[in-house]
């Protein structure tokens, strides 16, 4: 997965939930309310991590299974109807047809071969189930190589353009945006980085990065922080 192996997800788990935007409520109700059903079974969630999704999806629609790279992750997860199941999103351990909904939330940009992820998902789907996706993604996407320098690690962050691609096999695409205001830039980076350098050079990226970008994030600075509006683009679309 792009070089962010267990090693990396391992040095993660324990950070990774207080990360401001992680169990944001405001998000989980926009993205679930984009399902046309209230009860959907079996489901699956790749890329559970911690199980922040897991547990709203319990709480309003039923039970599901999880899948993760990571064992420490997982090893977070503490709910009697989720079952966390150690497994890659390039070869999901499941038969063809099995799931009626797959949810997938800001897991595609860490992923080697989104395009196999995306084949295997479409593959354990049932004729007519939903995949229901979300990713953060930059401000616009004529700025996302922008965005990925700001960003750092050796990410691309797909646009919605290549997102959409992505979908063109289902049908019924529904597409919205969830803007998470004002997020704070020190909180993300002192829960995904340990490295005092890199944060500095995380920070200074920031600080100077172009004013199409700081106008397009409401970019804004205090003498503390530096705060930004992430984008989430969310995407339903049915099996055909």
């Amino acid at each position: 997965m792009k070089g962010y192996s267990e090693n990396y997800w391992a040095k993660r788990a324990k950070q990774y939930n207080k990360t401001n935007w992680v169990k944001n409520e405001n998000f989980m109700v926009r993205f679930l309310g984009m399902l046309p059903d209230k009860k959907y079974e079996p489901i699956l969630e790749v890329g559970i991590g911690t199980g922040a999704v897991a547990e709203k999806v319990c709480e309003k629609i039923g039970p599901l299974t999880g899948i993760d790279i990571s064992k420490e992750m997982i090893s977070q997860i503490d709910h009697p109807e989720i079952t966390p199941i150690l497994g890659n999103a390039h070869s999901l351990p499941f038969d063809d047809s099995y799931f009626k909904l797959i949810l997938m939330r800001n897991v595609i940009h860490y992923i080697d071969d989104p395009e196999l992820a995306f084949s295997e998902i479409y593959r354990c789907l049932m004729p007519n189930g939903y995949f229901l996706f979300s990713q953060v993604v930059s401000p616009d996407d004529s700025i996302s190589e922008e965005y990925d320098r700001l960003v750092g690690r050796n990410i691309h962050y797909p646009t919605q353009g290549e997102i959409i691609q992505l979908f063109s096999k289902y049908r019924s695409v529904t597409q919205d945006n969830f803007i998470l205001k004002n997020q704070s830039i020190i909180n993300w980076i002192n829960n995904t980085c340990n490295d005092k350098s890199q944060k500095k050079h995380t920070i200074d990226r920031h600080r100077q990065t172009s004013d199409t970008y700081k106008r397009l994030s409401n970019f804004s600075e205090t003498a503390n922080d530096m705060f930004v509006d992430i984008k989430h683009f969310m995407v339903l679309g049915q099996k055909i």
